[in-house]
């Protein structure tokens, strides 16, 4: 096996931090702050009631148990008594894997500008998402775009 083989093969593997916890450091910074926003909006509009439930789906969840502070996190948002406390919480958890999907599928031009996080974002929801559908894009997203394609300029990678 060649040097690059190697390489190229690292790359697939899902990025893990030194305590086994899922590594989100490769997710571009500006991508997580656009889709914070899209998450608030709609749970403002549809109540944040809803959003443990979204976050209880059995791939997602699946995806949250593999890293302990996630895990921790959502746990502890569940579970606390003060509604903004919680959800801030699950409002970051779900950011987070919001982000993985887009820059995953590359959706409005992330993952060309971003090929290597790509990469990553790919083996983690291949690990943790098998069925490859990207649950959370399509419910904070989709029914945005299919009522006007500005939605995509307003996520794209701004041009530095």
């Amino acid at each position: 096996m060649t040097t690059r083989a190697v390489e190229e093969g690292a790359q697939c593997e899902p990025p893990r931090s030194a305590h086994g916890n899922i590594d989100f450091s490769f997710l571009p910074k500006a991508l997580v702050e656009k889709c914070k926003p899209f998450i608030i909006r709609y749970h403002e509009l549809n109540g944040f009631s809803s959003l443990p439930d979204i976050l209880w789906h059995p791939e997602t969840h699946k995806f949250i148990e593999a890293d302990s502070t996630l895990k921790q996190l959502f746990k502890k948002s569940t579970s606390s008594r003060g509604a903004k406390k919680a959800n801030e919480g699950l409002v970051l958890i779900a950011t987070l894997i919001l982000s993985t999907e887009i820059l995953a599928i590359g959706l409005a031009g992330w993952a060309t500008r971003y090929p290597a996080a790509r990469k990553k974002a790919r083996a983690l929801l291949a690990e943790y998402v098998p069925s490859s559908r990207a649950r959370l894009t399509e419910r904070y997203l989709y029914p945005q775009i299919d009522r006007s394609r500005a939605v995509l300029r307003v996520l794209a990678p701004s041009m530095l």
